[in-house]
């Protein structure tokens, strides 16, 4: 049985897929939404091994993560600091030469690494809310720093802009709380 490798590189909008196996090599670009993602795995039929291999991004991942929850393919999410190790120094960087490289490390290196395991549908819940968590948390801190700096300037239009931002992170605050 051929396996077909499957490097992806996913970014907020698009993922870019980049197969090998014995035949062919090509590469893809989607929305990263949920009905392109199903309509792209549609196309491979059970005639080889699916090794999908992609790096972890937070929460840019998890349309992706839900599609491959319910498919029967080998996933692997790998560090990206092993990934850019194992690549070491290289020239020129966009997402089609990432999942190509990606596609590459999954070929050489399935056999000694753990295939990633979907969560069950609490912990993926937990985990999204963290995400938010931290994702408020940061908004936060980058208001109360301007908040800090507007107080500096004392000028009487930026009080609009101050009291503006403490509403604002007041409402943060109790989002953060909630979660």
């Amino acid at each position: 049985m051929n396996n077909t490798f499957i490097g992806i590189d996913i970014s907020k909008e698009t993922l870019d897929f980049y197969v090998k196996n014995s035949e062919s090599e090509s590469h893809y670009q989607i929305d990263n939404e949920v009905k392109s993602i199903k309509k792209f795995f549609k196309k491979f039929n059970n005639s080889s091994e699916i090794i999908v291999a992609m790096e972890n991004t937070g929460r840019y991942n998890f349309l992706l993560y839900e599609v491959l929850s319910t498919l029967e393919l080998s996933v692997f999410v790998i560090n990206s600091l092993h990934l850019k190790r194992s690549i070491g120094l290289t020239r020129g960087k966009n997402d089609k030469i990432d999942s190509q490289r990606i596609c590459l490390y999954i070929e050489k290196n399935y056999m000694d690494l753990q295939k990633w395991k979907p969560s069950s549908t609490i912990i993926s819940k937990i985990s999204y809310l963290n995400t938010e968590r931290r994702f408020r948390i940061k908004i936060k801190s980058s208001l109360q720093k301007q908040l800090k700096d507007i107080k500096h300037l004392k000028n009487c239009l930026d009080k609009e802009v101050l009291e503006l931002n403490k509403k604002l992170i007041k409402n943060l605050d109790n989002h953060i709380k909630k979660n």
